[in-house]
């Protein structure tokens, strides 16, 4: 399996647990969205947070990658994208055009903290992860072909309203999660992409 990784400077907020269990599953296949021209070939993308919201014009200006991004997700490749990861798929980020994955826009005004440890259980597996975030997203727009879970939880097993987006094969969210433990090889991502 390729795995193709996005890491540069707007792409660079990773669990190093997570790229080991990525390694065990196939080859790393590292890119970066501002300066590559186009994804590599690659049965998973794997979009990690970061700060895009401080390279927005020039991810803007990188319109080779995002519409390989996009075209890659559309044609049902299998992608994961957490935090700045998941606003990359946005339309926009402060004006600035993304991929246009998903029909929201990510933006920094009126920014405030999002923080907090978060759990979800899927088919009978708990997972674990952290939101830490200033940006908001604006769903008002969101398309019919895009399904919204409210599944995940805080701390003390209240619910929150993160939630998680997927379109087709493509699972996003604000949400970092932690792949090592409980066999992510086997089970994890199988899990996930049930949602």
């Amino acid at each position: 399996m390729n795995i193709a990784v996005a890491k540069d400077e707007a792409f660079n907020f990773t669990y190093k647990a997570n790229t080991d269990a990525l390694a065990r599953l196939g080859d790393l296949r590292f890119f970066s969205p501002i300066g590559d021209s186009q994804l590599p070939l690659c049965d998973l993308l794997y979009l990690p947070g970061g700060y895009p919201e401080l390279y927005a014009p020039a991810l803007s200006a990188n319109s080779g990658m995002r519409q390989s991004i996009r075209t890659y997700v559309e044609q049902g490749g299998l992608t994961f994208a957490e935090c700045g990861g998941f606003m990359y798929l946005c339309n926009e980020i402060d004006g600035n055009e993304m991929c246009g994955v998903f029909n929201m826009n990510a933006s920094m005004q009126n920014a405030h903290l999002h923080l907090g440890y978060r759990s979800m259980l899927v088919n009978g597996i708990e997972l674990h992860g952290h939101e830490f975030h200033y940006s908001d997203i604006d769903t008002t727009n969101l398309s019919g072909d895009v399904v919204v879970k409210q599944c995940q939880t805080s701390a003390n097993g209240e619910p929150v309203t993160t939630a998680i987006y997927q379109f087709k094969r493509t699972i996003a969210g604000y949400t970092h999660w932690y792949w090592a433990e409980k066999g992510f090889e086997n089970t994890w991502l199988k899990e996930l992409m049930k949602l």
